[in-house]
């Protein structure tokens, strides 16, 4: 049993290392990949939250692009839960968010193997929540804004940090790319 189970992760691993090696920095152009991730966020609406987070990423065409950037669009879905202390009436609450969005992305060294970018985006929220003694339901929906700053490592690996509104106001997300 455990040689069926070594054998499967390796070829999960190889498919994987094939799919994202195929995608070379000057070959995205008018492409697309999925990535998948988590993310860790502090201030807003709680004190400190935790997700998950998986969207689509599209590279317009290589005549679209200028300055020898490279940019597209992304859509991100995540789901949040947030932990908030002290917060009306002094009451300690607990947060789930579920959310969609849609950002502009811009990669300033799209031929190196260290990408850096940026990104800007607007995303719809929903919070449901309850204090500690479930008098107190919190539910709401809001339009969440963010912008921050990206590293994208071979195309594969992307670390971001993000200042927004809403369940947090800095946020850090480690996504993986296929």
């Amino acid at each position: 049993m455990e040689v069926i189970v070594k054998k499967i992760l390796f070829s999960i691993f190889l498919l994987a290392g094939v799919v994202s090696s195929s995608f070379g920095a000057d070959r995205m152009y008018g492409k697309g990949q999925g990535f998948i991730g988590a993310e860790a966020g502090f201030g807003g609406i709680v004190d400190f939250n935790v997700g998950i987070v998986g969207g689509y990423q599209y590279y317009f065409q290589e005549d679209w692009q200028f300055a020898g950037f490279r940019h597209g669009i992304r859509g991100v879905g995540n789901i949040s839960f947030g932990k908030h202390k002290g917060g009306f009436n002094n009451t300690n609450y607990s947060v789930m968010a579920i959310g969609a969005g849609a950002d502009w992305t811009i990669e300033f060294t799209p031929n190196s193997r260290y990408n850096w970018g940026a990104f800007a985006g607007l995303g719809l929220v929903y919070a449901n929540g309850l204090n500690e003694d479930s008098w107190y339901p919190l539910k709401s929906v809001y339009v969440d804004g963010h912008i921050g700053g990206s590293l994208n490592i071979d195309n594969t690996h992307k670390l971001e940090v993000g200042l927004g509104s809403g369940l947090s106001l800095i946020s850090f997300r480690y996504t993986y790319m296929f």
